[in-house]
């Protein structure tokens, strides 16, 4: 079985190369992910499917490029802190952003059961989407999922 911190190494691999039975493997079937304010997919969302549907094809609808660059991981046993930044680039305007963010990945019996992502605000974000855009893509994340 894989220790925590290495499930969440495996999580960001799987966002990254877009692994989404993976990922599904992860994550308890009910856990709780909650996205800041500000960012594609923003809000609460229970389940994998939900995440995958409502966060990840929303980061990529609006965001041409995209990582999670990470600093630093802190394990505390069933919980792990990732520490990093987000850098993007808006696919309409190809404004380019970068934001610090911590994650914190909650588990139990090696599956993750809640992400909560804490940011400097959704300022540096919002900068990067044109006004008009904004509302719009808003109103198409949420269609997508």
């Amino acid at each position: 079985m894989m220790k925590n911190k290495e499930v969440v190494f495996e999580l960001y691999r799987c966002f990254r190369q877009q692994d989404v039975e993976r990922f599904m493997q992860l994550c308890s079937p009910s856990i709780i992910w909650q996205q800041n304010h500000g960012f594609p997919g923003e809000g609460t969302h229970q389940g994998p499917s939900a995440v995958m549907n409502k966060v990840y094809k929303a980061f990529n609808f609006e965001w041409q490029r995209w990582s999670f660059i990470i600093e630093r991981v802190l394990d505390a046993g069933d919980d792990i802190v990732v520490l990093g930044y987000f850098t993007g680039t808006n696919r309409d305007t190809q404004k380019q952003f970068k934001l610090a963010a911590s994650h914190i990945y909650s588990f139990k019996d090696g599956k993750v059961i809640k992400f909560q992502q804490y940011t400097g605000g959704p300022k540096p974000v919002n900068q990067a989407i044109p006004k008009v855009g904004m509302a719009e893509a808003r109103s198409l994340s949420a269609a997508i999922a």
